[in-house]
């Protein structure tokens, strides 16, 4: 028989395929795994059929070490998963303790207030009316009975009320666009309240708090029936908001409400005060100016917020776009006064640099809304492993984020996992981008993975964006409680 001799090229793929086998053969359970989860991940990209704007990365939390990357490097726009930097930031640099504060000042004599009632704030993001009634009742304790204006001091933060890159979209009136100032009140939206008149053809009531802010023009009537048409078009003019009013509604309709965003933050705050002291029987003879205030005023009065490991929960849970942005003007403030946003950028650069986040993030808001920011999945899962590794604020930050199939964004989504409350992510969602970031919890605290997911040109596609990113954090809860 004769021999049959082989060519070099073919021996040299027999023993390379020898090799391979050889590797996986002597590779460890755990590498064993890891190289199975790879594999498993590698495939959710290929079947996901995204294109090329897609990043992923997994990191093994606490060593940091890389278990998973699918162009890491990739800056994309994140949408709210920009959140999980604002968060990290403000929790490192302000302090999970941090409760922001907003006081009345001002000079009493005989029961009255001269010179002006100073209302000032430093940034407090969750400021309601209830506090501001709170604060005219504790004047009402100090035997306040008039004052004669009231001066809002919001030079906390500089001028510029509009968040960067909200003028994308100039003509939306919703609160999610809402503006941020030092001052700020059930963030910064208002609600429209109508009610049918009692008789058809009637004008329909119209109901707004601090009244004194808006200049109502036109008419809502009261129709015989048919389906209630409300239209509202707000515009500033000079210390007001013009809002003009038309349509209709149905006689016997039940009360309607329409919550807006406000175009001038601070004087309707001054408002809100002035309508709160009337309230406790406290009368204002003057009107609502904006100013800085001599900062020499003796405190009157003062509110306090919870502290800032409660409030940063609006960002990972609910993904609250105005908290999120007050939050980056605080970190501003505490650089500088006035808060400026450039100061804020800043803030977040410096928190990078010290959480060893290689590269240069293109930092525009806080909230990641509209377009602008740019940031890798590799730099979103550097964060999340510095946040994971510092005492200070690992607890609060893992806990600020919402949980797979239990509350927040995540409620209705990934449900399905190999244990209860393992998934704690920020999600994100832009017309065009589509991001899920955070941690996947092993039966042991020092079996953690954390994984950013990023996907851009997703218009059109966002559900199987979003199946990738939940395919993602389910396939790395699997791996971790694989056998348990």
């Amino acid at each position: 028989m004769r021999d049959v001799r082989l060519t070099s090229r073919p021996r040299a793929r027999l023993l390379a395929l020898f090799a391979a086998l050889l590797a996986l053969v002597s590779l460890s359970p755990i590498e064993a795994q890891s190289t199975n989860l790879a594999t498993t991940l590698s495939t959710l990209v290929s079947e996901a059929g995204l294109g090329d704007q897609v990043s992923i990365t997994v990191l093994d939390a606490v060593s940091g070490e890389r278990v998973f990357a699918h162009q890491p490097d990739l800056q994309l726009n994140p949408a709210s998963n920009q959140k999980l930097v604002t968060a990290a930031a403000a929790l490192s640099i302000l302090g999970a303790e941090t409760r922001f504060r907003t006081g009345l000042y001002g000079r009493v004599e005989g029961g009255a207030v001269t010179g002006g009632l100073v209302l000032r704030g430093m940034g407090d993001p969750s400021l309601h009316q209830s506090d501001l009634v709170e604060l005219a009742r504790d004047l009402d304790r100090r035997g306040v009975r008039s004052v004669d204006e009231i001066i809002v001091d919001a030079t906390y933060y500089d001028a510029q009320l509009l968040p960067p890159a909200f003028d994308q979209q100039p003509n939306e009136v919703a609160p999610f666009r809402a503006a941020t100032g030092a001052i700020s009140v059930d963030a910064n939206a208002y609600v429209l309240r109508v009610r049918p008149g009692d008789t058809v053809g009637a004008p329909a009531r119209i109901d707004v708090d601090g009244d004194g802010y808006f200049r109502l023009e036109g008419q809502i009537t009261t129709s015989e029936g048919g389906a209630p048409n409300v239209i509202a078009d707000q515009r500033v003019e000079g210390s007001q908001m013009r809002v003009g009013l038309r349509g209709s509604i149905p006689i016997g309709s039940a009360p309607l409400s329409y919550r807006r965003r406000v175009e001038s933050p601070l004087a309707w705050s001054g408002h809100l005060l002035r309508d709160a002291l009337g309230d406790v029987g406290i009368r204002v003879s003057g009107g609502v100016r904006i100013a800085s205030a001599p900062s020499d005023a003796p405190l009157l009065a003062m509110h306090q917020s919870r502290p800032l490991a409660e409030l940063v929960t609006a960002l990972g849970k609910q993904s609250d776009n105005f908290v999120a942005e007050m939050l980056f003007r605080d970190l501003g403030a505490e650089r500088h006064r006035p808060g400026r946003v450039e100061d804020s950028i800043a803030a977040v650069r410096a928190f990078l640099a010290e959480a060893h986040v290689e590269g240069q993030p293109a930092i525009v808001n806080g909230s990641g809304l509209f377009d602008g920011n740019r940031i890798s999945s590799g730099q979103l899962g550097q964060i999340l492993v510095h946040a994971y590794n510092t005492p200070a604020i690992s607890s609060e930050y893992v806990a600020h984020l919402a949980i797979g199939g239990v509350d927040g964004t995540l409620e209705r989504r990934l449900r399905d996992l190999p244990a209860p409350r393992i998934v704690r992510a920020k999600t994100g969602t832009l017309d065009d981008a589509i991001a899920l970031s955070g941690y996947v919890l092993g039966p042991t605290p020092g079996r953690t993975y954390a994984f950013s997911v990023l996907v851009n040109g997703a218009r059109g596609r966002q559900g199987a964006a979003r199946q990738l990113a939940d395919g993602v954090a389910r396939a790395l809860a699997e791996d971790l409680w694989q056998g348990r």
